[in-house]
């Protein structure tokens, strides 16, 4: 008996993976053929487990996999405001009134006054924000939305959860039944593999879930730069020419010392040229007589 269930292990992993690779190659949402197909094999693995005696464990159903799309939407939206402080206020009360919330900013005022937010925001909530937040600047200087269908990849990896957890089902099972320290040991090392690929797909159907439900809205704002004269002064503007002609007159002045300083290396530099081609000449003049 502990023999029979000892290369039963290695049975059920060849099983498992050619059921893995009927679902990548075949996604649960292409037709219900795939579907049989892949029970069929789901029963083949649980005959191999479970005593003559034992009903076989039918596959779960995939009537739970969702039938609405996923769509993962995201969008950036830059503004010109008046003034950065009220409008970014104003941008934080509209966050929470659409139940929405706010994941990072900055702000700065390098060339020009700016702030950037991003947002979390509901996704039926969603163009209902970006409404709002266009009204608050004075101009939209870019707009852009996005979208990502990711229904398909959702439906897979939900099928790969379910043929994972079935088959971790039956290991457990199998492993009640296993009485030799090697073959204990050869069960619990494929259920430590197979829990770790679980978690891995659960985590990403999480993720999933959680960017399909919430969109990711990126918000820039800039402050206008008023076009007007009155800040221009006489004064001013005479001090900064004086200052741009002193700051000239230094460069012209720097340049001239140190023509000055390297005039002798040039000059010998020159001379030592001069005399080498001057030998040169008198060299090739009289071999040619």
């Amino acid at each position: 008996m502990n023999k029979k269930l000892l290369w039963l292990v290695p049975l059920i992993v060849f099983m498992f993976l050619g059921l893995m690779a009927c679902t990548d190659n075949s996604p649960v949402s292409r037709g219900p053929q795939n579907e049989g197909a892949m029970s069929a094999d789901v029963q083949m693995a649980e005959m191999a487990i479970a005593p003559a005696s034992a009903p076989s464990i039918g596959m779960k159903s995939y009537s739970s996999l969702p039938e609405e799309s996923r769509i993962q939407i995201w969008g950036n939206i830059s503004l010109e405001v008046q003034n950065i402080s009220a409008a970014v206020e104003e941008i934080r009360s509209l966050v929470n009134h659409h139940n929405a919330s706010e994941t990072s900013s900055e702000s700065g005022d390098s060339y020009e006054k700016y702030a950037t937010i991003s947002i979390l925001v509901p996704k039926e909530s969603f163009h209902e924000l970006s409404k709002a937040i266009k009204n608050v600047g004075t101009k939209v200087t870019t707009e852009n939305i996005g979208s990502n269908d990711v229904t398909e990849e959702f439906v897979d990896i939900e099928a790969k959860l379910n043929v994972m957890k079935q088959t971790e089902s039956r290991f457990i099972t199998l492993l009640s039944e296993t009485y030799t320290v090697d073959e204990i040991m050869s069960v619990e090392k494929e259920l430590m593999r197979l829990r770790g690929e679980i978690d891995s797909l659960a985590g990403r159907i999480k993720y999933l879930n959680k960017t399909t439900d919430n969109s990711v809205l990126n918000v820039h704002i800039t402050e206008e730069v008023p076009i007007t004269g009155s800040d221009w002064s006489f004064s001013d503007s005479f001090d900064n020419s004086v200052r741009s002609f002193v700051s000239f007159s230094k460069h012209i002045a720097n340049f001239l010392i140190g023509l000055i300083v390297f005039s002798p290396i040039v000059i010998g530099l020159g001379l030592l040229f001069f005399f080498v081609y001057k030998i040169g000449q008198i060299y090739i003049y009289r071999r040619r007589k």
